[in-house]
């Protein structure tokens, strides 16, 4: 399996990459709460399984709750290719809440312990971030 050197990753960051896999829908993260231009929603961030890979993080972006309620962000089941920037983790502020991985608690993004969540080293799971881009809001 090749992986990415992740001693290289800072260097890299905002950087452009295109990948392709299949989700991993079994290990989404919802990231809460968010708002964006005034509607309130989440965060999805779903595992990429790679073809000839690692598995790496990619944040899909934000989603309405109604679009969170309706599960239509899970229905992607073929091959894809995605387009992303690298992202490091955020540091965590004095008001954010510490995550619960357990209850399926995510308040900022902790790569290092979202990675372990989808599986970790064990699994193939890296702890690489990529942030989809998109014209437009993809599921708002």
């Amino acid at each position: 399996m090749k992986k990415t050197s992740l001693s290289a990753i800072p260097e890299f960051v905002y950087r452009k990459v295109v990948l392709n896999g299949r989700w991993d829908h079994a290990h989404t993260i919802v990231l809460s709460p968010r708002v964006r231009e005034g509607i309130h929603g989440v965060h999805i961030i779903m595992p990429l399984v790679r073809e000839k890979g690692s598995t790496v993080l990619v944040d899909r972006g934000f989603v309405s709750k109604e679009q969170l309620e309706s599960g239509a962000y899970l229905k992607d089941c073929d091959q894809v290719e995605i387009i992303g920037l690298l992202k490091m983790s955020q540091k965590r502020n004095a008001f954010t809440p510490n995550n619960e991985p357990m209850d399926g608690k995510w308040y900022w993004t902790d790569v290092e312990a979202m990675s372990e969540f989808a599986g970790g080293e064990k699994a193939g799971v890296q702890p690489v971030l990529v942030e989809q881009i998109f014209g437009k809001l993809l599921f708002f």
